[in-house]
C-alpha cells in the first residue's frame, strides 16, 4: 500500500545473514532515564526528551529516523516518541546495580531503534529473525528459510504462536494495522484453515518440552524411527505456519530448523544409518556455511564426520 519495507536483491541461503546492526537509539523499557542527560529539566514532557535524542543523531540518520512510521499518529501529527515506540525492538543489556556496595551486574529490559531492521514489515509466518549480541552491542538479522530475490524480508513483530484473533488483536492495538499475511488470510475455500493453523501453533509452542528423552529412545528396543518421525512432522508443521525460526515464542537462542537437523543427525547417528547421517550433516553444514566465517571449527567438525561418520561421537549407540 505504498508503505516502505526490505526487499532482497539477491539470494539468501537459509541461515544467511542479512545484515548486521548497531542501535541508534537505546532507552530502558519503563524509560526511567534521567532528563538532565539531554539537557532537559525533569519538568519537561517524556515527549520533548524523545526530541532531544533524536537532536543527538547524525543529520543523515536523524533524516532516515524521523522518515520511519509513526502508527499511533495520522500524518499530520507525527512524533518523535511516535516513531521510536512504532519501530523499536526489545533488548536485553547487563547493567551495573546502582545500590552501594554491590557490584552485580543485572539482566533489564531496553527498548532499541535500529536503522535498518526496523524497516522490516510484520508477518505471522516470517522469513527472518533477528538476534541482539549485548557483548557486541549489535544486531543480526538471519533469514532462517531460502529467500529469493525480489522477496520482502519479514519478521515478527509479536509472538507468533499465539491464536490468529490474539495476534490481530496485539497488532491492531499497539500497530495500528489488521494482519493480512498469507497465514492470516486463509481462503474461504477452507473454513477449518485457521482452528487448524491455531492448532499447529501451538503444538509447535509446546514441541521441546514434551519431547522424549534422546537417551531413553536409544535404550527403547521398540519404535526405532519414532525420533525422527517425530522431527520431521514438526518441521514439515513449522514449514507450512512459516514458524522455522521459532522455538516457543520466548526468543530462544536457537532457530527451531537447527534445532531440528541437529537432532536428526544425532537419531541418525545413533542408528548407525549411514545415507540419513550423511544427509542431515551436509544440511547442518550448509545453514553453517551461510551463517558466516565465525562457524569455521564446526564446519570443519561436521567435514570430518562426512568423511568417517564412525567417528560421531555416538554412533551406533542406538544398536547397543
Amino acid at each position: 500500500d505504498g508503505e516502505l519495507g526490505m526487499v532482497a536483491q539477491t539470494f539468501i541461503p537459509q541461515g544467511g545473514v542479512i545484515l548486521v546492526e548497531h542501535p541508534v537509539i537505546v532507552v530502558p523499557a519503563d524509560m526511567e532515564v534521567d532528563a538532565s542527560v539531554v539537557g532537559l529539566d525533569e519538568a519537561e514532557s517524556q515527549s520533548e526528551l524523545y526530541g532531544a535524542l533524536f537532536s543527538r543523531l547524525d543529520s543523515q540518520v536523524r533524516k532516515e529516523v524521523l522518515a520511519l512510521k509513526d502508527c499511533s499518529a495520522s500524518p499530520n501529527a507525527v512524533t518523535t516518541r511516535g516513531i521510536f515506540n512504532t519501530n523499536a525492538l526489545d533488548v536485553r543489556l547487563e547493567v551495573k546495580n546502582s545500590r552501594k556496595f554491590q557490584a552485580k551486574f543485572q539482566e533489564q529490559k531496553y527498548k532499541a531503534l535500529f536503522l535498518r531492521t526496523s524497516r522490516c514489515n510484520h508477518s505471522c509466518g516470517p522469513n527472518a529473525v533477528w538476534r541482539f549480541d549485548r557483548l557486541s552491542f549489535t544486531l543480526t538479522l538471519s533469514a532462517v528459510r531460502a529467500v529469493h530475490p525480489g522477496e520482502e524480508i519479514t519478521i515478527s513483530y509479536i509472538n507468533p504462536f499465539l491464536p490468529r484473533h490474539t495476534r490481530r488483536t496485539q497488532l491492531q492495538s499497539k500497530w495500528n494495522f489488521v494482519c493480512h499475511c498469507t497465514h492470516c488470510d486463509a481462503p474461504w475455500t477452507f473454513p477449518g484453515a485457521i482452528a487448524q493453523s491455531d492448532k499447529a501453533r501451538y503444538e509447535l509452542s509446546t514441541f521441546f518440552k514434551k519431547l522424549p528423552d534422546w537417551e531413553q529412545w536409544c535404550l527403547d528396543e521398540n519404535n526405532e524411527q519414532f525420533m525422527i518421525e517425530t522431527h520431521l512432522r514438526a518441521m514439515q508443521m513449522r514449514e507450512k505456519e512459516g514458524l522455522e525460526g521459532f522455538q516457543d515464542g520466548n526468543g530462544s537462542e536457537i532457530v527451531a530448523y537447527m534445532k531440528h537437523i541437529d537432532a536428526l543427525v544425532m537419531c541418525y547417528g545413533a542408528l548407525a544409518d549411514v545415507q540419513g547421517f550423511m544427509k542431515w550433516v551436509r544440511k547442518a553444514r550448509e545453514v553453517k556455511l551461510a551463517e558466516g566465517p565465525d562457524n569455521a571449527l564446526h564446519v570443519k567438525v561436521l567435514d570430518l564426520w562426512l568423511k568417517e561418520p564412525r567417528k560421531f561421537y555416538v554412533w551406533g549407540w542406538k544398536r547397543l
